[in-house]
């Protein structure tokens, strides 16, 4: 049997409509629909990754943006995963605008939430015992120096609880 001439004639009724506010690609979206919708689908904003150092994986939210636990919790649960013998994911939730046609941080102004291993959070249920560190970022040179593995841990301890 042939199975490329099989042709589907299945068309699926979705519980809502595809709303580009709410599910961010067409993939979520689908992958929700096609699941008894009991997940939970986080969208990693960004992953950095060099060669020989820590992986960053981060999610970004606007100042006006909520989140929510289930964020912090998978954020926890990659948080400390070996990546070999000496590299490992450090989770970050970071709290900024962004002015895309001038390419900066509003103001200059960035937050870095680093986020612990989910086994060294002792209440699951408050997301501020998720948070193992607080980073004030006042200019995106900083946060390019946050961001960039071969400068991430003295510029993080520099800025650590800086106000």
């Amino acid at each position: 049997m042939n199975i490329t001439k099989i042709k589907l004639n299945y068309k699926m009724k979705t519980t809502k409509k595809f709303n580009s506010s709410y599910y961010n690609n067409e993939f979520n979206y689908l992958i929700s629909q096609l699941t008894d919708l009991k997940r939970s689908i986080m969208d990693i904003d960004c992953v950095l990754s060099k060669y020989g150092y820590n992986t960053f994986m981060i999610d970004h939210k606007k100042s006006s943006d909520k989140v929510s636990l289930n964020t912090v919790t998978q954020l926890a649960t990659f948080a400390g995963v070996k990546l070999g013998e000496k590299n490992e994911i450090q989770s970050f939730i970071v709290r900024s605008n962004i002015n895309t046609d001038i390419c900066e941080t509003i103001g200059g102004f960035t937050i870095v939430y680093e986020i612990k291993n989910i086994d060294k959070v002792e209440n699951k249920k408050e997301i501020t015992n998720f948070v193992k560190s607080i980073y004030t970022i006042f200019n995106d040179e900083d946060l390019k120096l946050f961001f960039q593995q071969e400068t991430h841990e003295i510029t993080k301890q520099r800025l650590k609880n800086n106000f």
